[in-house]
Parts: C-alpha cells; structure tokens; sequence
C-alpha cells in the first residue's frame, strides 16, 4: 500500500502586474489548496500581517517547502529592482531568493519558476534559467506531482539479465539515428550524444589555438546564444569544433562545463540540398532531451519546442554542415536562407534566450532573418603559411620550412588538401616533397574555392587502381552518409552471388574475408580518405563527391547494379507492407532514393512511394503523420531539377503527380514561393495532356497559394483559369468549389465591381451545390467558409452564424478537422465566444495548414483586445508575425500590422496617456520603402505613438504592393486617428 503523500508548504512570489493578473495567481493558489497543497497568498491576508510585509515575506520564503516565481516581464524588473514605481515586495523577495541560491551554492530544492501563458522564458530571472521551469496552465499536472513528490513512472522491481540475440546489421542501420545512446565523462559525469558526429584527427588540429580561445569565450559569454563558423568546405569547421568540444569534456579551457553536449552532423544528407529532412535530427533530439510531445501542429512549434527542452539547462547544441538546409541563390531576398521552418524556428528561438550555447557550422553565413545580437558569425580563414608548413611537417613530410613554403602557398594553405598532400607524400613518396612533380597538375574547375585537394584525389585513384580500396572507396560514395561495415560487407556479398565480374572490376573480391577488410580500411584511414571509427565508415563530403563523379564515368554500369541491389535490399527490409511510423518507414526512403539513383524512377514511384509510402490515396505521410519535410525529400528524388524538372524515366501522368506532390508539401512546410513554380508546372503539364480535372485542381491550388502570398492579381487570374478548366471538364463538384476560389481573390482585391463578382459567384455556386447535394442546400467546408467571410464583412452576422453552425455540424459528422475548426473560428468571431475561437486554433494547428492558422490567431487577438487582455493579444500576433514574416504570406502580415496599431492605441487608451501633438502625417504613406516591420516585442510604452505609425506604414506599403484592397477602410480609420495629433 502506497504512502499517503507529505503535506507540502508553498509561497508564491508574483508581481502585481494587473487585476486579470492577480485573477490568475490566486486561482492557482486555490486550486492548490483545494487538492491537499498549504499554498500561502498575500491576497490571503486580510489587511497586513501583524508583523509588517518585509518580516512577513521573508518568514514564508524560509518556511516554505517549495517557492514559486510566477515570471512576466513586470516581475524581472522588479526583482532586478529595475521598476522604481509600484510595490516592492518583489525586489525584497529577489534579494532573498538569490542569496539563498548563493549561500547554498546553487543547489536549489525549493525555488520554482513558473511561465503563465502570458509570459515568456526570457522573464525568469537568470539564477533561475538553469533549472526547469513550467508553464501554466499546461504544466500543472508535473508541477503538482513535483510538489506533492508523486512521481508519473514508478520503476518496476530490478529483474534477472537477459541473453541478448545479435541484432541484424539493417536493423541497426536504422535504429541508429533514433535510439539514445550517450557517453560518460569518467571525471564530470557529462552526458554527451555524438553518435552521428564525423570523426576527425584532433592532433592534426594546427594554428587554430585563438579560435578556439574564442569559442571558450562566446561559451563564457551569456550575451552570445549562437556561433556560426562558416568557411569553404575543407578548412576545418568540424575539425575545430570537435577538438574544442574534446577539451569541454576534459575541463580544459573553458571555465565552466556544460550540462550536456549534443552534436549533430547534416553533412552528406543527399547530393543536393532538396533532398535533405531534418526529421531524423528532431525525432532523435526530443528524446535525448525528454520531450513529452510528439505531434505539432507546425513544423515551427517543433522548432520552439525542442528549443524549450534545450534551454532548461545551459546545453552545448552543435549543428554540423547546416548549409544543406540553406538556399545558395544569389538574390538578396533569398540569399543565405533556412529552407526547413523547424530548424529555423529553433535557432531563433534559442538567438533569444538560450543560457548556454548553439555551435553552427556552415559553408554559408546564417539565414540574414535571423539577425539577432546574441548570435556572432564567425569566418574561419585558411591556415597561415606557418602553421600550414608545420601541418605538413607533423603529417609526414620531410624538409625544412622555406622548401615546404611553396608547396604550403600552392594549396593556399587550406588544411584538408594539404592533409591530403601529406598523406599522398607519406604513402608513395616517403615523405619525400620533391616528389610533388609526380602529382597531376592543379585543376582549375574546381567547384570549392581553395579547393586544391581534387589534384590529390587524381592521384590516388590512379595509384590506387585496381586495388580493393579504391573498389571500397567506389561502393562508399554511392550512400549519401556514413555506414555500418556491415552493410557494406553484405553488399558484397550479394555482389558475389550475381555480379562476381563486376566485383573483379571493383578489385574487391577479397575484401568479405576479415584480415583483406581490416588491412583495406586500416590504409584508408591512416591515408585520411574514409573517417569514421569502429565499425562505421564515412566520408569527407569533398571526397565523396570526387569518388562518386569517378565511379559513374569509370564504371557507371556497376555503380547502377550496386543502386539496384540496395533498392531491392531496403525496399524488403519492413516487417510490415505498410509500415506506421516514420521510423520503421525509413528503408523505404531509403530504397526510393537507391532506386532513383539507378534509373529506376518509375519503378521506384509505383512499387514504393505511391503504394507503400503515400498508401496511394490515402496521403499517409502527410495526412497521418505530419512528415511534410520527409515527404518532400522523397519527392526529390524523381526530379532531375527541383522543383521543376520531372525525371525523364517517368510516366506524363507520374511526371504531373511529382510536381503536384512537391508543390503541396513545400506549401505546408512555409516554402510559399518555391511551391508556385510546381504548381504552374504541374498545371501546364495537364493541360497539354488535356485533363480538364487535374488542370483545375492544380490552376486553384496556385491561386490559393498566390492570395496567401499577397500577389492578389495573379491569384484572380489562376482562379478564372480553374474556373474554365472545371468548366471543360463538366464535374459538377469542381466547378462548384472553384468558383469560391475565384470568389475569395475577388474578395481580397476589395474594390465594389470586385465585391459584387464575388457574391455573384458564390450564389451560382450554392445554386450547383443543390443541384448536387439537395440534401446540404448550404456551402460548407472551404468554400462554407469563404461565403461566411464575405458575408461578415457585409455585415450580415445572423447569417453568417447560422450558415457556421450547418457547417460545423456537416464537418463534425465527417471528422473533417481543418472544416471543423474553420467552422468554429467563424462562430467564435461572429459570437465573440473565446472557447470557439480557442478550439478553432487548436484545430488549425492539428490540421497541420500552416497558411490557415494566421486566422485563427488574428481573430483571437482581436477578442483579447476587445477584452482587454491585452498580454495574451501580444502572445497571438506574435506567432502570427513568426509564421508570416518568414513564409512572405503578406495578406496576414498586413493583417498583423492593422491589428497589432490597434492594440497599441487600446493599450494607450487604457492608460490614458495623453498624446503631445506630433507630425504622424507626413510619416504614413511616404517612405514606405525604408518603413520596418517590426515584430510585437515589448509594450507601447517603448516606442509609443511611433511604433503605431511604423505598423500604419507598414500595413499601408503591403496593401499597396499586393492589391489587399479589402482592407482599406481599416487602415483609413487608423489614419483618422492620427489626425487630431497633427499640430
């Protein structure tokens, strides 16, 4: 029988920041108390305590079990004793939580902070960042069993060890990215996951000795949340990193250890940077750092929240070769970017408030969004000519520095080509550097500058021809990471059985016997070529790509066996047809990728993606589980030019279908502008092909991505045109919907003619809805919805609830959650109700349509307004202004701006701050080019009556630039606002 739990005493220390505030503590303090907690209030006190507030707070704090900060911006200004205005009872209680802290040498048993939904992880007090906070009312359940010590797992009774059979080689090949192993530091006890980091050779680390000062600073440093080393590839990121993280684990250099360490590696993640997922990397990472949650209405709020687990304790992340998630065009709106919304999302998170560090290595500088004081971008150049003369000296190479000096000049010192050199010399030269002349002569395309080593790797494949490391070093390039020797091993295996002329060729007949694979792998590491340790190989990216282009000029057929096999290997590895999860569904990415590689992109489509992977139909990955980013680098797979250039081993029909797949989950990922070349592509392809009903589909698909991106002209033009194709093809269900399509861009663009289109064409609309559904006379789902929105505008409320409720009950029949939640965003602003209008966006957020949720927080934030809750208003136009901003949807970034001058007049107005006249005219509507558009961040009292014209501004250029007419009225009103401020 199980103990009755101890009586715990708790004090909450809180700011009294407003009445809706106080609301908030106390009914946390009763709810406590009405479930067994001695939870003490000074609202409990009637008057004063007979012993005055100070004595009185310091006794509750020395006699409290557990202490809770409930942390908002106010309260970390008072406990800083920043605010000289209002109470202080705060300032004294930080006095005395952080010389307990202190007295007890950090230890902390007692103090808790708290996040309510109004706060944010910056408000807690930086004593305090390093423990684990909770947020209210979500994390009520875990606070209640800390404070009550009721643990939610208890550990079963210590059983007997069991034998444990070999775990076959495929099996850990993909457990491997998922599974949580970590390694002990023998001397701190420091956690550390490292498993898919590259291996390098710290002793060969030279005359970096004041960068790695640096990155002991920026870790000492808590201004600096993120490094981003960047460099051509070669010069020794990872290298760097790896030995700075080696003395981290040592205790050498920096002062102060980190908690744990997480290092990453994106490096080799496919030949081109659409073929990459960071899926693995999040599904790997929030179980080494204890999520609880596994499904996220957007890839954003993963990136948030995994940003949250690593920032309880002050965490050294490190994210290797992010330049595969990063676009390389040349124009400045793009240059630079984070394609993955997950990742980006994550690394803005922790540029704000990480208390510990994020390490990037990148060939490119960071996405220029992301542009924060507490990230610091760091280039890391070419060895000096000394420390260059002295890499060759330590690898091998005999002479003195002025000889060595020219060698050092020729490959302008960049450390992995003279690494190269060295290894070369040492192997067939004796380390003799006159010898250099019997290397081929320096190639000039290369694509890398500095980047001499391909006139190395000429050599060695010539010296090394005909031998079982070449054949190795072939059979390596074609996997786009590293792998288990196992894997390679029953490759050849299986090479032997069928094709023993082509292992002839590959001069790797022997390399099955153990003592041939151990002297092979042996010379090919000590030369540098393969990396890895144990019984994972790998390969340096530059050489990767060398050894590959040569496997395909020199023996392309074989190179298109070996592809064969390992699509027909992974494609059978699933115990299951239909694998459920995305774990146990990676062979089969994996066999997409191989089958595509080999030329078989048809084959590979029909036997796997489509049937397997999508469930044909159904949409598994997506639909079911949320795999945008995984689905997309599937799809990459059967283009020759992403994203508008089918592979030609497709089917017309197949080649449509892969556009239309890639404009859809590009969409859903945020990548708006990248998905409209797609969709055209896709559009024009079923048009020549005469389908009238695809070429609908994919003409209104576009426009809905064209209004959500503001260009509100063609997504007019894109709707007339789904309109005829519907028209052409005689289906009565399409040429309904799309019709709504083309009725809602009219709506957008807000001109009177435009209007009265719009209503024209919902009506005909409707009347082919009867004629095809007599039994729901009404527009429902999407097209239900747009209807209801013209309707509002009009002023037509009644109706527009009644049509809602009819949808929503359709939709709740049906379980159709994106028209579901539709439905009660359109009840929850006609109605002003915040339960409608709280599981509308928990609905759109479920539904996964990162383009409809904007909607739903919007129209939450005006009611916060209207209520006067005006921090939970800032909390909704901020996620707002996150989604937006990023994915240029421009009608919600207007939308963002309207409603967010309003918000800072409503706060101005409660207040009642008196207003100087200004000169705001002039401001609004000129220079809009130059006019910021900045994000919510912080009160109006800090920028006041001018950070509500830089949001009229911005909001009037955005309805400029996109033809967001609709709109006008709005802004007119928030101009006559200023008016009477005008001298």
């Amino acid at each position: 029988m199980s103990s009755v739990p101890k009586t715990p005493k708790v004090f909450i220390s809180y700011s009294h920041d407003s009445f809706n505030h106080k609301a908030f503590v106390r009914a946390l303090a009763d709810q406590l108390r009405n479930e067994g907690v001695d939870c003490v209030l000074d609202q409990y006190i009637n008057g004063f305590p007979p012993e005055g507030w100070i004595k009185w707070m310091e006794r509750q704090i020395d006699q409290a079990d557990y202490v809770l900060l409930v942390c908002t911006e106010q309260y970390l200004e008072r406990y800083w004793g920043f605010a000289t205005e209002g109470g202080r009872g705060v300032t004294f209680e930080g006095v005395v939580i952080s010389q307990t802290l202190y007295d007890a040498f950090q230890r902390n048993a007692k103090f808790i902070p708290i996040i309510p939904s109004h706060g944010r992880v910056e408000h807690v007090p930086i004593p305090l960042k390093q423990y684990s906070t909770y947020r209210l009312p979500e994390d009520y359940e875990t606070l209640y069993r800390l404070l009550t010590q009721q643990a939610a797992f208890i550990p079963p009774s210590l059983g007997a060890i069991r034998p444990a059979r070999p775990v076959s080689f495929w099996k850990r090949l993909f457990t491997k990215s998922t599974s949580l192993p970590t390694h002990l530091n023998a001397l701190a006890g420091l956690e550390i996951y490292d498993l898919r980091f590259p291996v390098t050779d710290n002793n060969a680390i030279i005359g970096r000795d004041d960068m790695l000062a640096r990155l002991n600073q920026y870790w000492e440093q808590p201004s600096v949340r993120i490094v981003v080393l960047h460099a051509f590839g070669g010069v020794g990121k990872t290298a760097l990193v790896n030995l700075w993280r080696e003395q981290l684990r040592l205790g050498q250099g920096a002062l102060h250890p980190p908690a744990r360490i997480y290092a990453w590696s994106f490096q080799n993640q496919g030949s081109h940077r659409q073929h990459t997922s960071s899926q693995a990397f999040f599904d790997h990472a929030l179980k080494w750092f204890g999520a609880e949650q596994t499904r996220f209405g957007s890839e954003q709020a993963k990136g948030e929240y995994l940003a949250q687990l690593i920032q309880r304790e002050r965490n050294l992340l490190i994210l290797d070769g992010l330049e595969v998630f990063q676009t390389w065009q040349h124009v400045d709106e793009l240059k630079n970017r984070i394609a993955d919304q997950a990742l980006y999302a994550l690394l803005k998170t922790l540029a704000q408030t990480h208390i510990g560090l994020c390490v990037i290595t990148s060939r490119q500088c960071l996405d220029p969004r992301l542009e924060h004081s507490g990230i610091v971008h760091q280039a890391l150049d070419n060895l000096s000519t000394e420390a260059a003369i002295q890499l060759l000296q330590q690898q091998g190479v005999k002479g003195k520095a002025e000889p060595l000096k020219p060698i050092a000049q020729q490959y302008h010192c960049h450390a992995y080509s003279l690494a190269l050199v060295a290894s070369y010399l040492k192997t067939h030269a004796k380390g003799d550097y006159r010898r250099l002349d019997t290397l081929p002569p320096l190639l000039q395309d290369d694509v890398e500058v500095n980047w001499q080593g391909r006139r190395i790797m000429v050599a060695y494949a010539k010296e090394l021809s005909g031998t079982p490391e070449l054949g190795l070093l072939y059979l390596l390039s074609v996997f786009d990471q590293g792998v288990e020797a196992e894997l390679i091993r029953e490759l050849l295996r299986v090479l032997m059985q069928g094709y023993q002329s082509a292992v002839r060729q590959l001069g790797v007949e022997r390399l099955y016997e153990a003592a041939s694979w151990a002297k092979c792998v042996g010379r090919l590491r000590e030369q540098g070529l393969v990396l890895g340790s144990g019984e994972y190989l790998d390969l340096h990216p530059l050489v990767r790509e060398f050894f590959r282009a040569q496997f395909q000029e020199k023996l392309g057929g074989i190179k298109t066996r070996v592809h064969k096999e390992l699509y027909a290997y992974f494609k059978a590895l699933p115990e299951k047809e239909l694998p459920d999860t995305l774990e146990e569904m990676q062979p089969l990415f994996q066999a997409v990728a191989h089958g595509c590689a080999a030329g078989l992109h048809q084959q590979a489509l029909g036997e796997v993606y489509w049937t397997r992977i999508l469930r044909e139909g159904e949409n598994y990955t997506c639909n079911r589980l949320g795999a945008f980013s995984d689905d997309l680098a599937g799809v990459a797979h059967f283009f020759t030019l992403p994203w508008s250039e089918p592979a030609a081993g497709l089917r017309e029909h197949a080649k449509a279908s892969v556009l239309n797949w890639a404009g859809f989950s590009l969409r859903a990922l945020g990548r708006l502008r990248e998905a409209v070349e797609p969709m055209q592509a896709n559009i024009d392809m079923f048009v020549h092909q005469e389908n009238w009903i695809e070429a609908a589909k994919g003409a209104g698909n576009l426009s809905e991505l064209q209004l959500t991106l503001g260009d509100i002209h063609a997504a007019i033009e894109s709707a007339r045109a789904s309109v005829d194709y519907a028209e052409q093809s005689g289906d009565l269900a399409w040429r309904t919907g799309f019709r709504t399509t083309l009725a809602d861009a009219l709506h957008q663009a807000g001109e009177a003619t435009s209007v009265q289109e719009a209503l024209a064409l919902f009506q005909a609309a409707e009347q082919l809805q009867q004629e095809m559904q007599p039994e729901y006379p009404r527009l429902y789902s999407l097209q239900g919805f747009r209807y209801c929105d013209l309707l509002l505008a009009q002023g037509q409320v009644a109706e527009g609830v009644e049509r809602a409720e009819h949808a929503l009950a359709i939709a709740k029949a049906n379980r159709w959650l994106l028209d579901v939640a539709l439905a009660q965003l359109t009840l929850g602003k006609t109605l002003s109700q915040e339960s409608y209008l709280n599981q509308a966006v928990d609905g759109l957020r479920a539904a996964g349509t990162q383009h409809h949720l904007p909607r739903g927080l919007l129209a939450r934030a005006h009611y916060y307004r209207h209520t006067q809750d005006y921090p939970k208003a800032h909390t909704d136009l901020q996620e707002v202004y996150d989604i937006a901003e990023p994915s240029g949807m421009r009608l919600h970034l207007t939308d963002y701006h309207l409603e967010m001058a309003r918000l800072l007049w409503a706060e101005l107005d409660a207040r009642g701050v008196e207003l100087p006249p200004s000169q705001p005219s002039p401001e609004v509507g000129e220079g809009v080019e130059k006019a910021p558009c900045p994000p919510c961040g912080g009160r109006v009292g800090e920028g006041g009556l001018n950070r509500i014209i830089k949001h009229i501004t911005a909001a009037e250029a955005l309805i400029n630039a996109t033809g967001y007419h609709r709109r006008d009225p709005e802004l007119a009103d928030l101009k006559a606002q200023l008016k009477p401020l005008s001298p």
